[in-house]
C-alpha cells in the first residue's frame, strides 16, 4: 500500500510517496519514503536498510547531513513503521467479517382481529450489507413485513430488525433467512414457540380444571334428568301357588 502527498511551491512541486510493505506480521513491516521534485526522484529513505539516499548533488548533501543525525533518522523510521502498522490494523479490520447473532421471537400473540407479530433481530455483524427474508413453510413472505435500517453500534458492528405480522396456522414453520458475507450460504433461523411462563401455566391448569368440573357437573345432571324422565317404578311379583 502507498500514500502520496503533493505540495506546490512557486509553480514547483514536491511529491512525497510513502510505501508500506506488510509480510504477514506487524513485526515484519517495511516502509520507504520517496521525495520527488518536479517529477524527478530526489531522495529515498528505507526503514530496512536504515539509510537515506540522495539522487543529485544537493540531495546527497542533505542525505549525508541527516544520516549522521541518528536520533532524527531513528525517529523518522520509527514514525513511518508505526504509521504503516496502524494502516495494516485498519485494513485488517475492514477485511474482517463477523457473523451476526440472530434471534427470532414473538412480540405479540394473535387476539381477535389483531394478527400475531414476530421479530427477527441480527446483532454484532460486520460488514454492513445484510439481507433478512421471512419464509413461511419454506416460501418467501412478501407482505406484512417491516424492516429497519442497519443501525451502527458504534464499535464497528451493526444491527438490524425485521417484523412480520401473520395469522397463525396449524403445524406451520416460520423461518428468518439471513444472507451475509460471513456466511458461505444463507443461514436459516426457525421460530420456536417459547415455553409458557409459570403464571401462564397456572392459568391453563385452572382453565382445564374448571372445564373438567363443568363437564362432570353437566354429565351428572344429564344422568339424573334421564332417570327422572324414564319414571322407574317398583313392581311386586306375586308367586302363585296351587
Amino acid at each position: 500500500m502507498f500514500f502520496s502527498f503533493l505540495f506546490p511551491v512557486d509553480s514547483r512541486y514536491f511529491f512525497y510517496d510513502m510505501d508500506c510493505f506488510y509480510r504477514g506480521s506487524l513485526e515484519n513491516v517495511e516502509f520507504t519514503l520517496t521525495v520527488m521534485y518536479n517529477k524527478k526522484k530526489v531522495m529515498t529513505l528505507n526503514s530496512t536498510e536504515g539509510r537515506l539516499i540522495g539522487y543529485n548533488e544537493v540531495a546527497e548533501k542533505w542525505a549525508k547531513k541527516f544520516i549522521n543525525d541518528t536520533q532524527w533518522l531513528d525517529f523518522k523510521i520509527n514514525k513511518g513503521i508505526n504509521a504503516c502498522r496502524r494502516f495494516v490494523k485498519l485494513l485488517a479490520a475492514v477485511d474482517q467479517t463477523v457473523k451476526p447473532k440472530v434471534k427470532v421471537r414473538s412480540l405479540r400473540s394473535a387476539s381477535g382481529n389483531q394478527p400475531a407479530m414476530l421479530i427477527c433481530s441480527a446483532y454484532d455483524f460486520y460488514p454492513k450489507p445484510i439481507k433478512l427474508t421471512w419464509l413461511r413453510n419454506g416460501k418467501k413472505v412478501t407482505g406484512d413485513v417491516v424492516f429497519s435500517e442497519e443501525l451502527y453500534d458504534g464499535d464497528w458492528y451493526y444491527q438490524i430488525h425485521s417484523h412480520l405480522e401473520y395469522s397463525p396456522g396449524p403445524a406451520e414453520q416460520i423461518t428468518c433467512m439471513v444472507e451475509h458475507l460471513s456466511f458461505s450460504q444463507p443461514a436459516l433461523f426457525h421460530w420456536q414457540k417459547e415455553p409458557l411462563s409459570e403464571a401462564e401455566r397456572d392459568k391453563v391448569v385452572v382453565g382445564v380444571t374448571g372445564l373438567l368440573m363443568g363437564v362432570i357437573i353437566a354429565t351428572t345432571g344429564l344422568i339424573y334428568y334421564k332417570r327422572k324422565q324414564t319414571g322407574w317404578t317398583s313392581v311386586q311379583v306375586l308367586e302363585l301357588r296351587s
